[in-house]
């Protein structure tokens, strides 16, 4: 039993030699065959490939890690070309951090800057050909001045993106993966705006860049521009890596400030070690109790899985907006899990292993690059490396990965989440597409319908000081005139009871469809308004309305009493009158080319050359001829009418009368050129003229105009015009006018531009727009004036 025990332990040691020896030559020949295939294409070769980071940050160790993973897979599926990596720590001087100096061989400069000092040394001793960098747009740019890294492309990770100074343009060898800072300011602006907050604190942690800075502020401000919200206070911190102390200096800053701000802080730029203290003395302090909000973006977002409880706690009920990606994809879950275990391994000190947006943009950039020397056969040459990076299109850990002007093409969406305790909530999602929504796949499904529950979803945030509800907004209430003038523009109809009213119109159609386009929900209703529009002005000033809808033209002295949106349609005064004849209706068109002062000096001119003729020719044959000449005038009116048939029969031999003869040939031919020219203008062309056409003959004739009685014009007639009220006389309905010119109750009629355009439609060949105009500034919506606009 015990050697058939033994024999049978030895076969089966020896088949699963067997087997182990089949495996490893089978992998010994298919290795073969990658080089055969190489030999057979091009030669085996090893590119570098180089990286610049900060490993003493948490972002650092992640980016770290995640381009070693994306090295080793390229190098584990690439049959003939592997890559090498060289990796540059940074050890806390960052390119926010103090840069040191440092003197480059056969350079007369100097380098100042302690990324371009690592990224030079990649370059010029391990060779590599292409850099993932975890620093700014702007600093990147910086960086290219140095001639050893003009030509070497570079993919930016890390912090948001903000475009570089005008005076540095983005060089043609870096590119932008970074999250783009404007998207992040338009997703917080319409939150703010969603609950009518009207000033914001920002707080930010400074960078080396003072542009960039900055921009920080005027971004925000600009996108909260439409919401009518205001930045009121500018709070901004130097580096933490700047401070000796920085738990002593955020808190003395903290207190001076903490009177001054309107309880909404936003924190536009900041790294994970600032916040940890931030949020850690503010709660200290009871600046995040109860009637303060805190939003913060992705920077500190993206790293809250991976901070201690302890700090959640002080992060407790803060609004966050974290980049999305595709986390439940085979691809995410393989990276996560290879994430962990290296990460662990690198940094045992380090309690939560998971990836971040950063370490999955450091993956998908080393991945860009790894696909464009792959694609770079040969010689790996600048140019042709930074057209293959150009032309990336893959779909990487982060998202599509692909460029528009060295750009990231894909614009990022959000999750909106709220810490409530030992992690965070999501609320909602944000795209600059599609505004908020519940869930990412509609839009993804194209499906550009609003959620219509969104906005409840908001509203049940975890307010600052307890789980509540935030206050229910009321609906606007927006008038709109019932005794409009142009039914065209806006038209009011309600019920026997007043209870149902429809409103319509081209100014109400427009505002209907302008709201239809906001990113975020908005409740109102229409309120029929008794009154002028100046009076309706007065009740949006007054606060009995929020907002009016109608033509409204924007004028100086309504400013007083309320603010104006955008003009959606240019206007200017016209004077319409009735329009004389038109030319071509006339019986005696064919006299009427030329006046009738004209006629008279042609037919005078030739009476002139015809005496002139006959007297010299007579006088020629028969000098005598002279004595006869009271007898004779009358055969000279009738020569002087046949003289064209003169000329023909007979043969002029005066010089004096040839040159006469042939001066009056002359002016008839350009006479006959002139006639037909203006006649056949006349006949095809038809021309309304106006029967008035200046404002001073009205006043001279004591004339009577005609004009919308509910707006602004009977003022201009009276103040500028100088028309006395008795002079005016006021019309309800745009239809009423073609009644009061035929009744000659009215001498001319003044109207803004669009009603004058609706007029003229229906009565294009009895009146025109007699010039000249005024230029107004336009039809708009009220809203009310804020102090705060």
């Amino acid at each position: 039993m015990g050697k058939n025990t033994l024999h049978g332990n030895i076969s089966l040691l020896l088949f699963f030699l067997f087997i182990f020896s089949a495996v490893l030559n089978q992998t010994k020949a298919r290795e073969n065959n990658k080089s055969s295939n190489c030999r057979v294409g091009h030669s085996y070769t090893t590119r570098g490939i180089g990286g610049v980071i900060d490993q003493s940050s948490r972002v650092g160790k992640e980016q770290s890690i995640a381009i070693q993973l994306a090295v080793s897979d390229f190098n584990k599926f690439s049959t003939c070309s592997k890559l090498a990596l060289h990796i540059k720590d940074l050890h806390g001087k960052s390119a926010r951090a103090a840069s040191v100096a440092r003197k480059q061989s056969g350079k007369n400069g100097s380098v100042t800057n302690s990324f371009a000092v690592a990224a030079i040394k990649l370059i010029k001793h391990k060779k590599v050909k292409g850099l993932v960098a975890a620093l700014t747009l702007e600093e990147a740019t910086q960086v290219t001045e140095f001639e050893e890294v003009t030509s070497t492309p570079i993919i930016t990770i890390g912090s948001a993106a903000i475009s570089p100074s005008p005076l540095l343009p983005q060089p043609p060898s870096v590119f932008q993966l970074n999250t783009d800072m404007s998207i992040q300011m338009q997703c917080a602006a319409a939150f703010i705006g969603h609950f009518r907050w009207q000033k914001v604190t920002v707080i930010y942690e400074q960078s080396n860049s003072l542009y960039a800075d900055s921009k920080l502020t005027k971004k925000l401000s600009k996108a909260l521009k439409p919401f009518n919200s205001v930045v009121e206070c500018n709070l901004a911190f130097p580096s933490i890596s700047s401070l000796p102390n920085p738990d002593v200096f955020i808190e003395e800053k903290l207190n001076k400030f903490r009177s001054k701000s309107s309880g909404i802080f936003v924190i536009v730029q900041s790294s994970l070690e600032f916040a940890t203290i931030l949020f850690e003395k503010a709660k200290k302090m009871g600046i995040m109790g109860k009637g303060n909000v805190w939003i913060v973006y992705d920077d500190i977002v993206s790293l809250i899985e991976s901070v201690e409880p302890s700090v959640i706690q002080n992060m407790k009920e803060i609004i966050g907006f974290k980049a999305n990606y595709e986390d439940k994809s085979r691809s995410f879950r393989d990276f996560s899990f290879r994430f962990r275990r290296k990460f662990k391994s690198a940094y045992p000190e380090e309690e939560h292993p998971y990836p971040s947006m950063y370490a999955l943009q450091a993956y998908d950039a080393t991945r860009a690059i790894a696909k464009a020397m792959q694609n770079s056969k040969g010689k790996v040459n600048s140019n042709k490396l930074i057209n293959h990076i150009s032309s990336s299109d893959f779909e990487g850990l982060s998202g599509k990965i692909s460029f528009k002007n060295r750009r990231l093409w894909q614009k990022p969406s959000f999750q909106i989440i709220n810490v409530t305790g030992k992690i965070y909530t999501d609320i909602a999602s944000f795209s600059p597409e599609f505004g908020f929504s519940m869930d990412l796949r509609d839009r993804e499904r194209k499906e550009t319908r609003r959620n219509t529950d969104m906005h409840k979803e908001l509203d049940l945030v975890h307010c600052p000081g307890g789980v509540q509800p935030v206050p229910k907004k009321r609906k606007l209430k927006i008038g709109v005139p019932r005794l409009a003038t142009v039914h065209e523009f806006v038209s009011v109809r309600c019920d026997q009871d007043e209870k149902t009213c429809s409103f319509g119109g081209f100014s109400v159609e427009v505002f209907r469809a302008v709201v239809e386009e906001l990113p975020y929900p908005f409740s109102y209703d229409f309120v029929p308004f008794d009154g002028t529009y100046d009076e309706m002005l007065r009740a949006v000033h007054n606060k009995c309305l929020d907002a009016a809808v109608a033509d409204i033209t924007i004028v100086d002295d309504r400013y007083d009493d309320a603010d104006f949106s955008q003009p959606y349609m240019d206007s200017q005064i016209v004077m319409v009158v009735t329009a004389k004849e038109d030319l071509k209706t006339q019986k005696f068109i064919a006299v009427t080319a030329f006046e009738w002062k004209l006629w008279v000096v042609m037919a005078a001119l030739s009476l002139s050359n015809g005496f002139i003729i006959y007297l010299n020719e007579r006088l020629n044959e028969n000098p005598e001829f002279a004595g006869s000449f009271p007898q004779i005038i009358g055969p000279i009116i009738w020569f002087s009418v046949t003289l064209l048939s003169f000329a023909q029969r007979e043969h002029i031999r005066n010089n004096l009368s040839r040159l006469v003869f042939a001066v009056w040939l002359f002016v008839i031919m350009l006479m006959a050129a002139s006639y037909t020219a203006v006649l056949s203008s006349m006949k095809t062309v038809p021309r309304l003229q106006p029967c008035i056409v200046e404002v001073d003959y009205l006043h001279k004739t004591n004339a009577i105009v005609g004009c919308n009685g509910e707006g602004f014009i009977p003022r201009y007639l009276r103040h500028s015009l100088k028309f006395k009220e008795e002079k005016i006389k006021k019309i309800r309905s745009i239809s009423d006018y073609e009644e009061a010119f035929e009744k000659g109750e009215i001498s001319a009629a003044f109207f803004i531009s669009p009603h004058a355009k609706l007029f003229l439609a229906n009565n294009s060949k009895r009146y025109v727009i007699a010039k000249p105009s005024l230029q107004v500034g336009g039809l708009a919506y009220v809203r009310f004036k804020s102090k705060f606009n």
